[in-house]
């Protein structure tokens, strides 16, 4: 498979429309959960069922990130790039045009799609566009932007949602993937970089070792219990905790203040510590911080610390649990890196899409507060599953000498 190749001091610019494409990802994937009461009375429609349309779009992106990326092996990485973020900007189109639930259940699920699929070819194609020891770095100019929307995008989305319809937002995000669209077209190297058609199946076998499934189950675990809560942390707010509506889109970034810090103290821990040890300790705060939020809810004081704890542990658990998952596939499918790298993206997606249902149906059914019961429930599924895996054994702290 020919490498695309960069002789420039610099950063190529296509990295940076990377980025911009990331940050339209992130941010509409979960601006919904800051519009969830303003979309539920335009529509019509219970609180409870707008969560569907956060799961939609995580159940996209769960199919897209690791199966058809493996599928489309074959084609060259440019006209994925563009198929994928063309899919995207016509999803939140039709986002910002639906007037009823199913229609925009249907576009949601079409723009994950292309979210899953982009992630997975970006931060494979950004490697291979610089040196080989600035590799990392361009991954990280791609998932900065990334780690901004998802850190910031509940607390932007709230405050536009009270100077903008939710219909506008949605359309501004697709003015945003049509720019990357563009940028893409324009600025994207058109290298002969497709693969055969038997490194599909390859990359599809690759996705059926049970320990990288392992892996992603454990991130499945961990993000059911954040978003079991978190999507539905606006109405749990204002209906329970008693916060003026105006309040809470300062709530929302003090968890994307939070998420932040938290993304770059898991970085660090999961290096210090290691991959398993960095995990374990993410899964037991959640698990803590989830079940004191069900019987703080009332306080808003403490409720204010409790959301921004839970936005730091969760992300402070993307960089442990990817790492866990591409040093598993470092190990057991060293030629399908980028499908293992897919499919734990789709384990995040899962356990949002996985949250946002079972915290619907636990609203319905128990309350908004027992929403964080139930999360802390799946999160301790996490550590169970996490032992087991490991064998029963404590996970170890790698040495800095140690591979």
């Amino acid at each position: 498979m020919t490498a695309f190749t960069s002789t420039a001091t610099r950063m190529p610019l296509v990295v940076y429309v990377f980025a911009l494409s990331a940050f339209a990802l992130g941010f509409t994937e979960f601006v919904t959960i800051g519009l969830v009461s303003a979309i539920a009375a335009d529509l019509k429609v219970d609180v409870s069922a707008i969560g569907a349309a956060v799961a939609a779009y995580a159940i996209g992106a769960t199919i897209g990130a690791p199966i058809l990326t493996a599928l489309a092996a074959p084609l060259s990485r440019k006209h994925l790039l563009v198929a994928a973020m063309l899919v995207f900007t016509l999803g939140n189109a039709l986002v910002g045009l639906s007037a009823d639930l199913p229609s925009l259940l249907a576009a949601r699920f079409g723009s994950g799609l292309g979210h899953g699929v982009f992630l997975a070819v970006a931060s494979s194609a950004a490697t291979r566009l610089v040196e080989p020891e600035r590799a990392g770095s361009a991954v990280a100019v791609v998932f900065g932007g990334l780690t901004v929307a998802l850190a910031f995008g509940v607390p932007i989305g709230t405050w536009l949602g009270g100077l903008w319809t939710w219909q506008a937002i949605f359309m501004a995000v697709a003015a945003c993937g049509a720019i990357g669209l563009v940028g893409l077209l324009a600025l994207m190297p058109d290298g002969r970089d497709g693969g055969r058609a038997r490194d599909a199946i390859h990359n599809l076998t690759a996705l059926l070792d049970h320990r990288l499934l392992g892996a992603a189950l454990i991130t499945v675990l961990a993000y059911t219990g954040s978003f079991c809560l978190f999507s539905y942390i606006a109405p749990l707010l204002i209906q329970v905790t008693g916060m003026d509506a105006s309040w809470v889109g300062a709530m929302m970034l003090v968890y994307g203040v939070a998420a932040a810090i938290g993304n770059v103290a898991g970085g660090r821990m999961t290096d210090r510590l290691g991959p398993d040890r960095a995990v374990l300790i993410v899964l037991v705060g959640l698990t803590f911080i989830l079940a004191a939020m069900g019987f703080a809810a009332r306080s808003t004081p403490a409720m204010t610390v409790l959301v921004a704890a839970l936005g730091a542990l969760t992300y402070a658990a993307v960089p442990a649990l990817q790492a866990r998952v591409i040093g598993l596939a470092e190990r057991r499918a060293p030629a399908a890196l980028a499908s293992a790298a897919g499919l734990n993206i789709a384990g995040f997606n899962a356990g949002i899409a996985l949250g946002s249902l079972l915290g619907g149906g636990v609203v319905d059914a128990f309350g908004l507060t027992a929403t964080a019961i139930v999360g802390a429930g799946a999160a301790g599924v996490g550590i169970a599953a996490l032992i087991i895996q490991n064998g029963g054994e404590r996970p170890r702290i790698r040495r800095p000498d140690s591979a």
